[in-house]
């Protein structure tokens, strides 16, 4: 996997200082489905240029990938600590990103269809293009 390099379009998520580290987070949560806190900052430990990434870091940027809503809470499991942790799981949003950083629009545009072009002028041209999709 290509955890520091963006291949396609350029996200706010995946810009500045926490760049690389989101970017972990959410692939780790991608492939793994439901994890906890520990279990993401464990996994994030097994990565070459993350080994010396503090818990706390890991926890503060996953609960303001949350508050973001590019991660969501899916439910807990039994901990020993705490009695329960809560498991994270990776949201729609948080799944397009992902497209979107591996995807480039410029060759979206080369290589598109007629009628797929029609369809994205259309997507993007409503003024109620998000509020359409909640109704």
């Amino acid at each position: 996997m290509a955890w520091k390099k963006c291949k396609g379009t350029r996200l706010k998520v995946f810009s500045g200082k926490e760049a690389s580290l989101n970017r972990v987070i959410l692939l780790i949560l991608l492939s793994k489905k439901l994890l906890a806190k520990y279990d993401v900052f464990l996994e994030i430990r097994n990565i070459k240029g993350f080994k010396h990434e503090d818990s706390k870091t890991v926890y503060r940027r996953m609960e303001a990938l949350e508050q973001e809503r590019w991660i969501c809470q899916k439910g807990t499991r039994p901990a020993k600590v705490l009695g329960e942790s809560i498991l994270y799981e990776l949201t729609l949003r948080g799944k397009a990103a992902l497209t979107l950083d591996q995807k480039n629009m410029e060759d979206f545009l080369r290589t598109a269809t007629d009628e797929q072009l029609l369809k994205f002028i259309e997507a993007y041209s409503d003024p109620n293009f998000p509020n359409k999709i909640l109704d």
